[in-house]
C-alpha cells in the first residue's frame, strides 16, 4: 500500500507542507480511536486524553517516523501502543478500578437497571467477576497485555497486531496464547 491510495498519507504531507487544516482533518478523523486505545492501556480517560494529544502532537511536529507504504491506522495505532506503553513505564502509572473513581456507583446502577440481568445479585457478581479480569489483564507483563487488548478489545487481526507491534504473525500468536494461559491461571477459581 502506498501513500496514494490511503487518504490519510495525503492529508500527512499537507501537514509536513504547513496546512493546519490537514492536522485538523486526521486529528478530527482518528481522535476517538486513539484516545480509546489509550484508555486500553491506562484504564483511565484523563490520562488517555494526554496520551493522544501527545501523538498528535508528535504527527503534527513531525517528531515521528512516517511509514507511508503501511496503512495508516496501522501506523497510528502503533504510535499510540508506543507512546501508551512508554507512559506507563515513564509515569509507572497503576491503573485505577472505576470503583477507586468514585464511578463505580452509577455504573453499577446501570447494570441492575438492565433489563437482560435477572437480578441485582448476579449483575454484581458479574461487575465483580469483569473488574477482576481487568485487573488481571492490567498485571499482564506489557508484550502480553498489548497483544490481548489489540486483539480481544480493538478487534485487530493477527496480521494488523504484528504490523502495530513490529513482530511476526507466529509471535502475535504465541504471546496471545501465552496471555491466555496466564489469564487462565489466574482466573481458574472463578469458575
Amino acid at each position: 500500500m502506498n501513500q496514494f491510495v490511503d487518504p490519510d498519507w495525503f492529508w500527512i504531507q499537507k501537514i509536513k507542507e504547513g496546512d493546519t487544516s490537514a492536522f485538523e482533518e486526521i486529528f478530527k478523523r482518528h481522535k476517538v480511536n486513539v484516545i480509546n486505545l489509550a484508555f486500553r492501556f491506562t484504564r483511565s480517560r484523563e490520562v488517555a486524553e494526554d496520551i493522544a494529544q501527545d501523538v498528535f502532537i508528535k504527527i503534527y511536529e513531525g517528531r515521528v517516523h512516517y511509514d507511508p507504504n503501511s496503512k495508516f491506522t496501522t501506523w497510528l495505532y502503533r504510535v499510540t501502543v508506543n507512546a501508551s506503553i512508554d507512559f506507563l513505564r515513564r509515569k509507572k502509572f497503576f491503573p485505577v478500578s472505576l470503583s477507586a473513581q468514585g464511578s463505580s456507583e452509577n455504573a453499577m446502577i446501570d447494570t441492575v437497571r438492565d433489563e437482560r440481568v435477572q437480578n441485582a445479585g448476579d449483575a454484581i457478581c458479574e461487575k465483580e467477576t469483569q473488574d477482576f479480569v481487568r485487573r488481571e489483564i492490567d498485571r499482564l507483563p506489557e508484550k502480553f497485555k498489548s497483544v490481548i487488548l489489540l486483539y480481544q478489545f480493538q478487534e485487530m487481526s493477527y496480521r494488523e497486531i504484528a504490523q502495530i507491534l513490529v513482530i511476526t504473525e507466529k509471535a502475535v500468536e504465541r504471546r496471545l496464547y501465552q496471555a491466555k494461559e496466564l489469564l487462565r491461571k489466574k482466573l481458574g477459581g472463578l469458575s
